[in-house]
């Protein structure tokens, strides 16, 4: 049990964060490992963000309800009375269902929603509560883990905030350029202010999976049969998670490193929705490491000899481009080197030359090679970076 007494806390920074703050709290409230955040924004969810059992009563839906002016000020008993019909389409049938906001806490919203109950439960359907802000996060700072994590050690502001979720979908990132190009600039400015805050990518195949499971677990869990069919889910899961790390990492990396960021924000400002998109896009699609039936470039890491290289796999037209975009700088300025990957074609240099580059680094601290290291070889200058065929 924390320690924590009851304070003022000015609600998220933004929705995402909310959600997550309503998922870890009902989370241990409910001691429920498999509780998951439900769909992804855009998608028909039936009302509910988050399904969960509490003790016998599954499935238990959560709406965490948002307007388009956030945080939300206050919710009527006809927003109330819309959220519960969305919630008699969800399947299978729910058995409880709360609406939280960060709304302050309403007395004639709380009665109404006993009302609903009360009228529910001679239907044979789901009850209905109400949870205002100040309820959740007293809720929420009954738990350490929970109280710490979005709230800080003594609730003087977020100890690792949630700073964005970017959402894929059959390694597809849901943004367009200038939704993408937004995004980069907001995320490097909250890395800068927050440098332990977090970064999600959820992709949908993910959140399909989390909730198969959950439904496999709760209607055929003792079986040997519902056991293997589990263990296959997650078997996909890990798979999926695994490529979503490695994004989640070289996000971090890309966009909060000091040297890093500043190419990005600074340098390539314009070709950063490429860049990210393409490491991002390559990083999830499963097919990519196994490419067959293109040709090669190679890139050598500064002060390297040309057995040490990397690898960049494209198309005969792409490679084409390299040496006619290299001729022509040839000719217009003879003395210019053109073997390294500043002087590459702008598409070929973010949509593959830099983005193998920073796969390259990452690998190299998932080996235990220090950042600081990686930049005593000096890895972190793109321009010294050298191509060869």
């Amino acid at each position: 049990m924390s320690t924590h007494v009851h304070f003022e806390q000015a609600p998220p920074r933004n929705w995402d964060q909310f959600e997550e703050l309503c998922a870890d709290t009902f989370q241990e409230e409910w001691q429920d490992a498999a509780l998951v955040r439900h769909g992804r924004a855009g998608q028909p969810q039936h009302g509910v963000d988050i399904v969960g059992r509490d003790g016998a009563h599954w499935p238990v839906g959560v709406q965490c309800k948002k307007k388009s002016v956030w945080p939300i000020k206050h919710v009527t008993t006809e927003e109330l009375d819309a959220e519960v019909e969305k919630a008699k389409a969800f399947k299978p049938e729910l058995k409880a269902f709360y609406l939280v906001s960060t709304a302050p806490d309403d007395q004639p919203l709380q009665e109404h929603a006993r009302l609903i109950t009360e009228r529910h439960r001679k239907q044979g359907l789901f009850t209905v509560a109400v949870i205002g802000w100040s309820e959740l996060v007293r809720r929420a700072t009954r738990h350490q883990r929970v109280a710490g994590k979005h709230f800080g050690p003594h609730s003087a502001g977020p100890a690792s905030p949630l700073l964005a979720t970017w959402r894929a979908s059959e390694a597809k990132l849901l943004m367009d350029d200038r939704e993408l190009g937004i995004a980069i600039r907001e995320l490097i400015h909250d890395l800068i202010d927050f440098p332990a805050g977090r970064i999600v990518v959820r992709q949908l195949e993910s959140e399909d999976l989390l909730f198969q499971i959950k439904k496999l677990q709760t209607e055929d869990s003792g079986s040997l049969e519902g056991r293997e069919a589990v263990l296959k889910l997650r078997d996909k899961l890990k798979i999926l998670r695994d490529r979503e790390a490695a994004v989640i990492a070289g996000l971090g990396l890309l966009l909060g490193q000091e040297i890093l960021r500043d190419y990005v924000r600074v340098v390539w400002e314009k070709e950063a929705p490429l860049l990210v998109r393409s490491f991002v896009e390559q990083e999830l699609d499963p097919r990519f490491s196994n490419v067959t039936g293109l040709e090669k470039l190679r890139l050598h890491p500064p002060k390297s000899n040309d057995e040490q290289r990397v690898l960049v796999f494209m198309t005969g037209a792409d490679i084409q481009s390299v040496w006619d975009h290299r001729l022509q700088l040839k000719k217009k300025y003879p003395r210019l080197s053109t073997d390294n990957v500043e002087e590459l074609p702008g598409p070929i240099k973010f949509r593959y030359a830099v983005p193998a580059i920073i796969r390259t680094i990452m690998s190299e601290l998932e080996k235990g090679v220090s950042l600081k290291e990686i930049e005593r070889r000096q890895w972190l200058d793109f321009f010294a970076w050298r191509i060869s065929t």
